[in-house]
């Protein structure tokens, strides 16, 4: 019985642990700027303020506009399969992403690795748990300047 207790205990920091390790990921890499100028993003971490959004992310190259996007970032340490990352968004999660009317990214966090995924929520995505993000859409550089 303790043993059992200790172990959902220890489950439940590392959980925590991952998450906001993973939250520090997603912000040093939308932050990065090691193949561009400047960064050509700023992200604002919004904390627990939010049902579904963990972050506002404005574009730092146009001098007359503040586009922006919001981001809900769900991290893992689950390995990545062929078939993409495994996340563990909920149809509430989604719901909530769709009912922003802005545009809205889930950022998927392989934490031991610090690789970031990127799959859109939009008209269209029905409201159903997201699970899997595709390799495909790591946020690499290239990835990046098709995000912005």
């Amino acid at each position: 019985m303790l043993r059992r207790r200790l172990a959902g205990i220890v489950d439940h920091v590392l959980r925590d642990v991952i998450g906001k390790r993973g939250e520090k990921i997603v912000e040093l890499c939308l932050t990065s700027y090691k193949d561009f100028i400047l960064p050509i993003f700023i992200a604002a971490h919004l904390g627990d303020k939010r049902p579904a959004i963990d972050f506002y992310v404005e574009l730092t190259t146009n001098p007359t506009a503040r586009p922006f996007f919001l981001v809900q970032a769900k991290s893992t340490a689950t390995a990545e399969t062929e078939n993409g990352l495994q996340i563990s968004s909920t149809a509430e999660d989604i719901e909530h992403l769709l009912q922003i009317p802005a545009p809205t990214y889930l950022l998927g966090v392989h934490e031991p690795t610090g690789r970031v995924f990127v799959r859109s929520v939009h008209a269209g995505v029905g409201s159903h748990a997201i699970t899997r993000i595709p390799l495909a859409y790591e946020l690499t550089s290239h990835n990046l300047k098709v995000l912005h």
